[in-house]
């Protein structure tokens, strides 16, 4: 499953008003899932994520009908959960697919430009970079900020503002509108490890 095909799912399975935490956190729950639905999330993850401990998130997605689950994430247990999107669970990609796809994620949250910014950021990030022609940094990606917007949880008067955080931690070297006001151009500043495809995979 490519982490951006993931992203555009979860935009259309997920109420609009989904926080950036809960769209991270139900990312992970989609790409570590069994065909039957069963989720088990460490605590290092929920760290690694830097996933806020109180239940939050879970809620929301529990509130939406997307998973169930009697236990809540903590920084110490971790928990364990059924996802009751039946579609999610019946996508074609193999369980080590998947699971790439969820450590690529963790590892681009974690990088150093980013980790200590907030969900929002971080799920921007993570959508910028899987948009990147080719999988490597070079001309300029573009996209319909609408369609961005709505994969972060953020409306799109909001995108100016997170997109200038991402400039000035240099996780981008530059974003612009392009001709057409509702295209968004940008370029990453960073190389390597977060640079992706879409695949799932580190370029």
């Amino acid at each position: 499953m490519r982490v951006r095909e993931m992203l555009s799912y979860l935009a259309a399975a997920l109420p609009a008003r989904t926080s950036a935490t809960a769209r991270l956190l139900a990312l992970q729950c989609a790409l570590r899932s069994t065909v039957a639905g069963d989720v088990t999330i460490p605590a290092g993850l929920i760290r690694g994520m830097r996933l806020p401990s109180e239940p939050s998130a879970f809620t929301e997605l529990e509130a939406a009908g997307w998973l169930r689950s009697p236990t809540r994430p903590t920084h110490h247990a971790g928990f364990s959960v059924e996802l009751l999107d039946t579609a999610v669970r019946m996508q074609a990609p193999t369980r080590a697919d998947r699971a790439r796809a969820a450590n690529w994620i963790l590892r681009t949250c974690q990088m150093s430009e980013i980790r200590q910014l907030g969900a929002s950021p971080r799920l921007l990030a993570l959508a910028l970079a899987v948009h990147v022609p080719a999988g490597r940094a070079g001309p300029p990606a573009s996209v319909e900020q609408q369609v961005l917007a709505r994969m972060c949880g953020l409306q799109a008067e909001g995108l100016a503002s997170v997109l200038n955080v991402l400039v000035s931690v240099r996780f981008l070297r530059s974003w612009t509108h392009g001709p057409a006001p509702e295209d968004l151009y940008w370029e990453l500043a960073v190389h390597g490890e977060p640079v992706s495809d879409g695949s799932g995979l580190p370029a």
